[in-house]
Formats: structure tokens, C-alpha cells, sequence
């Protein structure tokens, strides 16, 4: 069974946004925030997935909860602006962002259209500029949470700031460090100059544990991919379909930070037992990269010279 969380009766709706949530953790904070009354908003580059999730959530939830699916390429500027833009349309605040999508490297490195490496342009630059062009409906909330999703691949990563695109020496396992590093470090930064602006937004990171996904199933494959690259996929893509908790039982730490007082903010939340693989929800210990707020700020500025944006906070 789940930890309880409600809305309180008679209270005004609250409305998440979540990227990636078509399938894997982001439909499994879905369907968990839809049956807790939430307005729902899914955000996919998979449009007929989204719109598949959104219909099969229909039913799970109180008819009066909002379901909404939206295309988003985070790894597309342009896309990442149209989609704030319609949602600023709607005017409605945002109390929840889940800044979940993410991708396992493709055995051979690809580039974004702007030449960032695809996994760090999609899982840190992409939530960088969502959340800064959705940061208007998330003041307008009473009480807004920025929840980036990062993993226990972060004990051991490092940022290669001489060679962020990986165009010496690229390997996949590498590449997704770096990028779970980046999404962990904004989180924490993000908070830090939060509590300096005073501001009523908080920011967290959470992680799943071990969680059956869909990323291994949806890893980028190459026709010039060799038998062990193949291979490699085809275990990815078995290993994270059938082993792990359930996407359900894995977003209870993004749950527990968007709905309860419990963690403080700039909390890194995630399941306990056995290595934090599944179970109870705590802080999770920050890895050695994580703990370095003179790195977290670099990745800031460079952020922001990365994408023209400034935040005023």
C-alpha cells in the first residue's frame, strides 16, 4: 500500500505538470496525482502516448480533475517555448512541476539540434528552460514545487565541463551520470537562491529507486550499432521492463515532497532499503559531485550562457 495523502475537501484543485508522462514514472506520478484529485497536465514528445495515457486515466479519478496531454521536445527550444505559451494561454497556476523526462543514451552519441549531447540537452537544458518559461504559473500558485527527478547514478557521476557533448570519449553510462548530476545539482541550486530571494516556490529532487521504465524499450537504436551494442539494448530495455517496483510504487518520493511538509526544501527524497532500491521514503545521501555548491553554481551560469537565459530571483 501507498503512504496517505489527500487534498483536503473543499479545497481548490491543484494542477501538476508533468514531463515525460506518457509511460514509465512520469504515468506512474500520473496516475498517482490523479487519483489524489489533481489537475493533470502530461507532457510528452510521444503525442499519441500522451493522449493514450490521458484516456486511460480518465476513469481514476474525480470527474471535475482536468486531464490534459501536450507535445513537448525538450531537446527543441522552440517546442519547450510553444508549450509554456499555451499553457500561460490557459492562465491556470502551476502548483506542481515534475521535471521527470529523460532518455538512456543511444550506444552511438547524438546531438541536439543546438549540439549539446542528447541526454543532458533533453534531462538538465530542457527542465532548465521549462522551468524558467513556466516560472509566471508557478508564482501565481499559493505554494509551488519544482520536483526534478534524478537517481543513485549520482554517487558517482562528475560534470565534464571540458568536454560536456562527449565528442573525445563517449560512453552512454557516462553521458547519463552527467545528466542525472545536472538534473540533482539544479535542484539544489535552484532552491539555494530561492531561500535567498525568499521566495514561496520550492525546489526538490527525488528519485525512484530501482523503477520499471520504459527507457531501455525506448533507447535510440542504429543501424550501425555492433552485436554487443545490440545486445547491451536488448538487456536495457529487458532489465528495466520486469525488474524494480512498479512506476506507481516509485513515484511515492515525488509525491511525499509535492503534497506533505515532511522534507525540508532542497531535499533529495527516495526509497531507503536495500541501497534506496524500493521502501520507505527519506533523504537520500547526496554523492560527492552533489555535495560541491561552488560545481552547482558553475552549472548555472553555464546553463544560462548555454541557453540566453537569466532568471530573476
Amino acid at each position: 500500500m501507498y503512504d496517505t495523502y489527500r487534498i483536503v475537501e473543499g479545497m481548490e484543485k491543484k494542477h501538476v505538470v508533468i514531463t515525460g508522462g506518457a509511460s514509465g514514472l512520469g504515468l506512474g506520478c500520473a496516475a498517482r496525482f490523479r487519483a489524489l484529485g489533481y489537475h493533470v497536465t502530461i507532457a510528452d514528445l510521444n503525442r499519441e502516448g500522451a493522449a493514450r495515457a490521458v484516456a486511460a486515466l480518465a476513469a481514476g479519478g474525480p470527474a471535475d480533475a482536468r486531464l490534459q496531454a501536450e507535445t513537448l521536445d525538450l531537446a527543441d527550444p522552440d517546442s519547450v517555448a510553444a508549450f509554456a505559451q499555451r499553457l500561460r494561454a490557459r492562465g491556470e497556476p502551476v502548483d506542481v512541476l515534475v521535471n521527470n523526462a529523460g532518455i538512456y543514451p543511444p550506444a552511438r552519441r547524438r546531438l541536439s539540434p543546438e549540439g549539446h549531447e542528447l541526454t543532458f540537452a533533453i534531462a538538465h537544458l530542457g527542465h532548465f528552460r521549462l522551468t524558467h518559461a513556466l516560472w509566471p504559473l508557478l508564482e501565481q500558485a499559493e505554494a509551488a514545487r519544482v520536483i526534478s527527478i534524478s537517481s543513485l547514478v549520482q554517487r558517482r557521476a562528475q560534470l565534464h565541463f571540458d568536454d560536456l557533448t562527449f565528442a573525445q570519449a563517449y560512453e552512454p553510462i557516462v553521458a547519463y551520470q552527467q545528466a542525472k548530476l545536472a538534473c540533482l545539482l539544479f535542484a539544489l541550486e535552484l532552491q539555494r537562491r530561492l531561500d535567498a530571494g525568499r521566495r514561496r516556490i520550492a525546489s526538490y529532487a527525488a528519485h525512484p529507486g530501482v523503477c520499471r521504465t520504459q527507457i531501455g524499450h525506448n533507447r535510440a537504436r542504429s543501424s550501425q550499432d555492433n552485436a554487443w551494442q545490440r545486445l547491451a539494448t536488448a538487456g536495457l530495455s529487458f532489465g528495466l521492463r520486469y525488474v524494480g517496483q512498479s512506476p506507481e510504487r516509485g513515484a511515492e518520493p515525488i509525491v511525499a515532497v509535492a503534497t506533505g511538509a515532511r522534507f525540508t526544501p532542497g531535499s533529495f527524497v527516495g526509497p531507503r532499503w536495500l541501497f534506496e532500491s524500493f521502501g520507505p521514503v527519506g533523504v537520500s545521501p547526496l554523492g560527492p559531485a552533489a555535495r560541491d555548491a561552488a560545481l552547482a553554481t558553475r552549472l548555472w551560469q553555464h546553463s544560462e550562457a548555454l541557453t540566453g537565459l537569466r532568471w530573476n530571483l
